[in-house]
């Protein structure tokens, strides 16, 4: 599964980092413009926002990521970030996906967590190291 980036295969990406932790409520996709392009909910969920609301939360995270370019020369690459809410914890991981030899898009994924997850643990344990093996 090294060459990804289609469409379907990203839904099908979505549903395979959903699997990696009970604690994943969403994974979604976004391209470097910010629009989602694949997502995935945990089976059973109540999503807090509709769709609507899930496209433009994403349009704001890519955004935002975006803006810390600006300071990548001094601390680095944005490596993810992570935010704390009343009723869910969420992540920003930029990406890269190749979809052959000569080609790679930036995505960003987007992901929600239950409150009492341990998120670190989960992205440097399970979903970074996922994502490695695709790249």
């Amino acid at each position: 599964m090294s060459s990804l980036p289609e469409e379907e295969n990203l839904n099908g990406l979505c549903k395979e980092i959903l699997q990696l932790d009970n604690s994943i409520r969403f994974m979604g996709i976004a391209n470097n413009l910010g629009s989602l392009v694949a997502t995935a909910y945990r089976n059973g969920l109540t999503p807090l926002m509709d769709k609507q609301e899930t496209s433009h939360y994403s349009i704001q995270a890519v955004l935002r990521a975006a803006t810390r370019e600006d300071f990548e020369s001094k601390i680095g690459r944005l490596v993810y970030s992570i935010g704390k809410y009343e009723k869910l914890l969420r992540a920003n991981i930029p990406i890269r996906l190749s979809n052959n030899a000569d080609e790679s898009k930036f995505y960003y994924l987007l992901l929600s967590f239950d409150l009492n997850s341990n998120v670190v643990d989960v992205i440097e344990n399970k979903v970074m190291p996922f994502i490695q093996k695709r790249q």
